[in-house]
């Protein structure tokens, strides 16, 4: 099973990371069984990202994003609707540190992060009936190439707290590229994600034969504006490729490869600069995300997790949350 980054890569794979004059948490949503922290662009994946004043910013300073998240549904970044009734509530910690900086290298930056992430639901639910539902932990290194390159390497593990699946692991790895040099305004900020399961299953199986494959790709942007105030909105847009046989129909057979589901999003974030001090520094989001789900092997997954007879193949997640940024 398991955002969805928004770890998410918050790999979120969900990190995209913007340079901005202030702190910038901009780490794609973690909110699912397959989310991974990180740090690619995906929608709300929540990561923290200082431009330092100096030349070379101190390494082995601590620096962390502590979220929390509200959502109406339980969506994983394979687009498995876990729960779709009561409210989530998703709190999650990121802890970064510099292990190298130096701006004239080619290799500027190496960034290692720490981090958790969990659910808690209003509805009990699970094997083992309950209303936290997961746990996931993950750790990784950025590496920030010829200015405006990222490289992230996140390992992960997804640990169910009802018993309704075990234990999973998966690698991610995401580069993004920070375009705004050339675009100003209007950049796009591109990333692509690759992840790959090593161990359990983040997605359901109906006949465990029949799921040899267990990687896929997520190719999006993640354009934002900030406005003189602070005030943001940001527009991510992304697709998800997996290969034949990652999905299963309701019978077993494997589901045809290709673009599984598209996604997009509008967030607007604001500071609360009465709450900030010179160190820290708060702030509170809504958005609106909308997925598109084209693989019928996903569809059929989904009405058969919430028990239906109804292929939804059209979806709206809501989510609200503030951020404390240190």
């Amino acid at each position: 099973m398991r955002w969805s980054i928004f770890f998410s890569l918050c790999l979120s794979f969900s990190v995209h990371l913007q340079a901005e004059d202030e702190a910038l948490l901009l780490l794609p949503k973690l909110d699912s069984a397959d989310a991974a922290p990180l740090i690619l662009g995906t929608p709300f994946a929540e990561e923290a990202y200082w431009k330092s004043a100096l030349a070379m910013p101190p390494t082995f300073r601590l620096h962390g994003v502590f979220n929390v998240n509200t959502t109406n549904q339980f969506i994983t970044n394979y687009g498995l609707i876990l729960e779709n009734q009561g409210l989530m509530i998703q709190p999650s910690l990121l802890l970064t540190t510099h292990l190298y900086a130096k701006r004239t290298s080619w290799v500027s930056e190496v960034v290692m992060t720490l981090g958790g992430w969990s659910s808690w639901h209003t509805r009990p639910g699970g094997t083992e009936p309950g209303h936290w539902r997961e746990l996931d932990l993950y750790g990784g290194l950025t590496f920030t190439m010829a200015r405006d390159w990222k490289l992230s390497v996140f390992y992960s593990s997804y640990l169910s707290q009802t018993a309704s699946f075990p234990t999973a692991w998966d690698l991610a790895i995401a580069l993004n590229l920070d375009d705004s040099r050339w675009l100003k305004t209007y950049a796009l900020h591109p990333f692509i994600e690759f992840r790959r399961q090593t161990e359990g299953r983040n997605n359901v199986s109906f006949v465990d034969a029949n799921t040899d494959e267990s990687y896929l790709f997520k190719v999006g942007i993640a354009p934002a504006y900030v406005f003189k105030n602070g005030f943001k909105l940001e527009l991510p847009l992304f697709t998800t490729l997996a290969p034949k046989a990652f999905y299963q129909r309701s019978n077993g057979d494997a589901a045809s490869g290709g673009v599984a589901f598209i996604s997009t999003a509008l967030r607007a974030s604001m500071p609360l600069r009465h709450l900030s001090t010179a160190r820290t520094h708060w702030s509170i989001y809504g958005a609106v995300q909308y997925y598109h789900l084209m693989n019928e092997g996903l569809l059929e997954t989904n009405a058969a997790l919430n028990n239906s007879t109804q292929r939804q193949q059209d979806i709206f997640q809501f989510h609200a949350g503030l951020t404390l940024s240190f």
